[in-house]
């Protein structure tokens, strides 16, 4: 059992201290926060109530067997020790700069429950992010709403992924990844910082997808988003942001459009020209046609001209691209455009 631990921590400008020590198996502590305004001494005279627990959490995270030294390349402005005795055992000390060893999360979170008012973790911190797709899908009964939720909690280390057709119908998948969570909370931050909060275009009604996210951080504040869910509202960063998190969570067999590059990647920008490779049956052959129309997507059959007439022919889009002018694979000029969409009439008839 501990029987003694100090740890040290300075990040961003604020220092903060906590001595911790087991007296027969209740757990006290003494914290200390510098550079308050006014300076902060936080007496700890009492057993913290939930003692047997939190010795608990302490003991699976195995702190004897930290690295002495640990550095890291990373940019946060983070330098900490530890000192840490089991009874019977002798003193482990370990020290880093530039981060912290992962998994460290869970240590922050003991040390906070203990002294909140020390600001071990910093205010800004993400908890939990909750994300919600919503889409009305056709279907042979009519039109029927489609949800897509995703959370990334902190505390539980836990990724929570749902997909309902309804309240009574749906699927549920957790995972748990300790380390891997926080990295993709913390991803947040560096590539969506200032990103405006409402982000929509409802003059396309081929764009029905709604992206509803909340934000939650450790000083209790949230945030909420509200984007368009395509390459034309979401942030620029996205495909990493959520390529990351599918890749490193191993979630990519389980998702249908959340981390789908087929949706989220749909829609041009402002000022981008949208090139699409259309197969042509009749030569087997591929060509590059302009289009003006966001809702075209890869497998549509569209009707383009083609051959020294310009005569209408069917073809199958099979991949969409978007330039600016400047950057374009083909010149403009020499592009000749997609007339429309080619229904087939057999479908039509059986609708």
């Amino acid at each position: 059992m501990l029987e003694r631990m100090f740890f040290d921590v300075t990040r961003g400008g604020v220092h903060s201290q906590i001595d911790v020590t087991v007296k027969e198996g209740k757990v006290y502590h003494k914290a200390r926060l510098f550079n308050a305004m006014p300076p902060l001494g936080l007496p700890g005279n009492q057993p913290y109530e939930s003692s047997t627990e939190w010795l608990m959490r302490l003991s699976r995270l195995n702190l004897r067997a930290l690295d002495g030294h640990y550095r890291s390349d990373q940019p946060e402005d983070v330098s900490w020790s530890l000192i840490y005795k089991d009874d019977g055992a002798e003193e482990v000390r370990s020290e880093g700069v530039g981060a912290y060893p992962p998994g460290w999360d869970e240590l922050l979170l003991l040390v906070d429950e203990l002294a909140p008012e020390a600001e071990f973790i910093d205010p800004d911190l993400i908890e939990t992010i909750f994300m919600t797709y919503s889409a009305v899908d056709e279907t042979e009964f009519g039109p029927q709403e489609y949800r897509e939720e995703m959370s990334l909690d902190r505390r539980s280390q836990k990724l929570i992924y749902r997909r309902s057709f309804s309240d009574e119908v749906y699927a549920q998948t957790e995972y748990r990844n300790m380390n891997e969570v926080s990295i993709g909370l913390d991803m947040w931050d560096r590539f969506f910082d200032g990103y405006p909060a409402l982000f929509m275009d409802d003059s396309n009604p081929e764009e029905p997808a709604r992206f509803d996210v909340r934000v939650d951080r450790h000083d209790g504040s949230q945030e909420h988003y509200l984007w368009h869910y395509n390459r034309t509202c979401l942030p620029e960063n996205w495909p990493q942001f959520v390529g990351m998190i599918g890749h490193r969570l191993q979630l990519a067999s389980m998702f249908v459009n959340i981390i789908s590059p087929s949706l989220y990647m749909h829609g041009a920008r402002a000022g981008e020209v949208i090139y699409a490779t259309v197969h042509i049956p009749a030569v087997s052959h591929c060509y590059y046609y302009l289009t003006n129309d966001n809702s075209l997507r890869k497998g549509d059959k569209v009707l383009v001209p083609f051959g020294e007439n310009d005569g209408l022919t069917s073809g199958e889009i099979k991949k969409i691209e978007y330039f600016y002018p400047e950057n374009v694979p083909h010149p403009i000029e020499e592009t000749k455009s997609i007339y429309g969409r080619d229904f087939d009439v057999e479908k039509e008839i059986l609708k």
